[in-house]
């Protein structure tokens, strides 16, 4: 055992062994085989009877990193109550029994006794089922009406197609047009200019495996990791608003109906996880810790689901429900804010000025709070922390996860999508930047720097002082936008291929159309396999390293039904409602009988290619060339 001015940072083997059993579990399936049998998972907080020395020892390796230890003065133990706790429940109530019953074991083992924490007793009993109550129904009826829109849609495109406002309706729940739109290839569309930001779909699918497993979280700074997504928002807000304002103007009374858009967008695959997890999921297993893991969140949502139809939950605080959707409400207000920039602002000088006001906002916002509110500089992932998904923590709740916190990156954004669009209206020498490749390169590395330089603030017996607190939360956010700010032109406009050759891999096209639904449900994809283990479980690397694949490839199984009949139909939906094609547009079966190429014969070798649109292809070399051409349609 390592002390240091009456501060424990470290306990050898031995010195650990002799703490109680920070979790422990009874059997719990042979515990449930009759009536009256009883399981309860509890919480308790250690006190002395005779072994002060030990709960000092306790106390002080809790105290002395809690960034990196467990709090051992709260134990969590799992207890078969009609057998364990038997001799305890004649005179006594469950709570009484149970409390008795960890006692008398602490008294044996340790010299030590324990109170229990009243609201942490979760308790089941033999063959305990759950009503359907009028909110189970609900949901369900709700499920299996978009089911069958699924099927009903499917056979309609299949067997008889129509020009009818109902055709045209069934025809956005085909399977059969959304597993085609699935794979689509990206960028495909009406506007050219889009095809060359499908980089963004390798950078979102890479963000989403690191972002929310411990093991990036305990190496490197999460909160970076996500400021990757606000740069992305923002830069395709202004670009596409750029774009529209080709043909009609940006305009005040557009305001709400761009807002709409964007809440019809996020909400209905968002709304159906939301109701499932409210109502069914707590059907979906059985365990020990099932309650307090599962349970808690249902109870959650149940009460708090409005605040996340309203994207809200970003200032709703120590809420269990899909804790991880703060983003989803963060990028719904800064999706207002930008709109408000480009709707409200007309000249390109005062767009500008504005987006410069919320960078200032941005950079002092994250500063003031740490200061005012004594938070650490980036949001710590500690083991209690982990275990209590993020929702006590200060830092989580009053930096990492509100509006006002985050505006920084996504003001970049907003610049560096009105810069794209610049650059593309006219012709960009990219032959002159290419000396600054190597600072292009250098992006990377920079960036896993700027992320594993947060394992500072987890070292043992380190008081980070307040001003470098203050200084590092806007700071790193700043660098690391900048970063983006480089990697993503430079990417565009081909400035490379060593990035641009895997961030524009057509595979990450179909991964990103579904990554998506596969945010919204990975969370509860790891509470559910979690509460439904019976037993502890002694892991290693190794063993985290396969859960975490686990996790991440069962939330993509997940997922793409979930794309495939809700957010894929609802977004075709809001086009049917809101884009209508024109009278005079080829439709999709149409366009199916015009061919993707064409071959021309017999053209003269000195043809000027500068003036052949669209591009063409010569199907042998210059000194071979036989005057055919293929033109890529």
């Amino acid at each position: 055992m390592r002390q240091t001015s009456g501060v424990i940072y470290n306990l050898n083997d031995t010195e650990y062994d002799r703490l109680p059993p920070l979790f422990k579990l009874d059997d719990y399936y042979p515990c449930l085989r009759g009536p009256g049998d009883q399981y309860c998972y509890v919480d308790a907080k250690l006190v002395t009877n005779g072994s002060r020395e030990l709960l000092h020892v306790i106390q002080e390796y809790s105290a002395a990193n809690n960034f990196t230890h467990y709090d051992h003065n709260l134990i969590h133990w799992g207890i078969c109550v009609t057998k364990t706790c038997r001799q305890y429940l004649g005179n006594h109530t469950v709570h009484e029994a149970l409390e008795a019953c960890i006692n008398s074991s602490l008294q044996q083992t340790h010299q030590l006794q324990a109170r229990l924490v009243e609201e942490k007793v979760y308790c089941t009993a033999f063959e305990e089922t759950d009503n359907i109550d009028t909110g189970d129904i609900v949901v369900a009826v709700i499920l299996i009406t978009i089911l069958t829109l699924n099927v009903l849609g499917t056979l309609y495109d299949v067997c008889c197609v129509s020009k009818s406002v109902g055709g045209r309706f069934l025809l956005c729940f085909s399977a059969k047009r959304n597993w085609r739109r699935l794979f689509a290839p990206s960028g495909e569309g009406s506007e050219p200019r889009l095809s060359r930001l499908k980089l963004f779909n390798g950078i979102n699918i890479f963000i989403l495996q690191t972002y929310y497993d411990p093991i990036f979280h305990i190496f490197y700074n999460g909160n970076l990791i996500v400021q990757t997504f606000f740069v992305l928002s923002g830069c395709l807000l202004a670009f596409n608003l750029l774009l529209g304002e080709e043909k009609t103007r940006l305009t005040w009374p557009k305001f709400p109906r761009y807002v709409m858009l964007r809440w019809m967008r996020l909400t209905p695959p968002y709304a159906a996880v939301l109701a499932v997890i409210a109502t069914w999921m707590k059907r979906f297993g059985d365990g020990p810790m099932w309650k307090p893991v599962v349970g808690v969140e249902t109870e959650a949502c149940r009460r708090d689901w409005f605040y996340h139809l309203l994207y809200l939950n970003d200032y709703v605080d120590h809420s269990q429900c899909m804790a991880h959707t703060w983003y989803l409400a963060v990028d719904m207000k800064l999706t207002i804010l930008g709109l408000l920039v480009f709707c409200l602002v007309k000249s390109w000088r005062a767009r500008k000025i504005a987006i410069g006001v919320a960078f200032v906002a941005g950079v002092v916002a994250p500063a003031v709070c740490t200061y005012l509110q004594n938070l650490n500089a980036i949001h710590i992932v500690s083991p209690e922390v982990a275990r209590n998904y993020f929702v006590e923590d200060p830092t989580f709740n009053n930096l990492y996860k509100r509006t006002h916190t985050n505006i920084v990156c996504y003001a970049m954004g907003l610049a560096l999508g009105m810069w794209i669009y610049k650059r593309m209206q006219t012709d960009v020498d990219i032959n002159k930047y290419k000396k600054y490749r190597p600072v292009y390169w250098a992006t990377v590395p920079i960036g896993v720097f700027l992320c594993a330089l947060g394992g500072i603030f987890y070292i043992d017996g380190i008081q980070v002082p307040m001003l470098a607190r203050v200084l590092y939360t806007p700071g790193v956010k700043l660098l690391f936008g900048l970063l983006a700010l480089v990697l993503i032109p430079g990417t565009i406009f081909k400035l490379d291929t060593v990035y641009r050759g895997f961030l524009e891999w057509q595979g990450w096209a179909v991964l990103g159309r579904v990554s998506y639904c596969a945010y919204i449900v990975h969370v509860a994809v790891i509470r559910v396999t979690t509460a439904n283990h019976a037993t502890l479980l002694h892991t290693n690397f190794l063993q985290i390293l396969l859960t975490y694949f686990a996790h991440l490839i069962t939330s993509f199984v997940i997922a793409l039904p979930c794309w495939m009949m809700i957010e894929a139909p609802f977004n075709q939906l809001v086009k049917l409602c809101f884009y209508p094609a024109p009278k005079d547009e080829p439709q999709e079966d149409t366009l199916k009988t015009i061919p993707r190429e064409v071959t021309l014969k017999n053209i003269p070798r000195d043809i000027d290619t500068k003036d052949v649109k669209p591009v063409f292809m010569v199907n042998n070399k210059e000194k071979d060339f036989d005057g055919t051409v293929v033109l890529k349609l």
